[in-house]
């Protein structure tokens, strides 16, 4: 594959949400399978969570490869309803997933646009994808005049983190919860930020 060949969108375009969903759980089952159990479940549910305006896709011979979900001006691509896990999963259950589908997950400091997901369908990791999705994330946040992105990046996914420091990301903070490391299969993310800088060409 060419990476010339990739798409990369503004917003999930309509017909994709499933296989966003797909992806998601995909790239996130270690930390999704405790909490929703299976697969169909959590397609399931993420189908009704998803604003389609807060993301950046990647499209290849019309399959979404790759997903950056983002989070800023109070709105953000993942919203867990309670209502949403209740109706998947039952009262007790969903109060459960609910609750842990967002730990480690905090809102982004003011003048930030904060990915809250950054994922990459298997066949195709290692071609660029994520880099290109960083990038457009980049260049929305500069468009939409953030001074810089944020993320957060798990202590089990140390590549990813590779890949976050290559682009700029330097660690802010690492937020520590051992008791869900059984839950969610880690028990530590680290806040990572990227200053963005104005381009020359916009101060004139």
């Amino acid at each position: 594959m060419s990476i010339d060949q990739v798409e990369i969108c503004s917003g999930l375009p309509d017909g994709y949400r499933s296989q966003a969903a797909e992806l998601y759980c995909e790239a996130f089952r270690q930390k999704l399978a405790p909490l929703v159990g299976t697969q169909e479940r959590g397609i399931a549910l993420l189908e009704k969570t998803f604003d389609p305006g807060y993301a950046i896709v990647a499209l290849h011979q019309d399959k979404c490869v790759g997903i950056a979900g983002l989070q800023y001006s109070g709105h953000s691509f993942i919203r867990p309803r309670f209502s949403a896990f209740v109706q998947e999963l039952g009262w007790l259950r969903g109060l459960l997933g609910c609750v842990g589908f967002r730990a480690f997950d905090p809102s982004p400091r003011q003048g930030e646009l904060r990915i809250e997901c950054l994922a990459v369908a298997s066949l195709m990791r290692g071609q660029g994808i994520g880099t290109l999705l960083l990038r457009a994330t980049d260049d929305l946040a500069r468009a939409k005049g953030f001074r810089a992105v944020s993320l957060e990046v798990v202590d089990v996914n140390p590549d990813a983190r590779r890949l976050y420091e290559r682009q700029g990301f330097v660690p802010r903070r690492t937020l520590h919860c051992p008791c869900l490391r059984r839950i969610t299969g880690f028990s530590a993310a680290t806040v990572m930020v990227k200053k963005i800088e104005t381009r020359s060409s916009e101060l004139i």
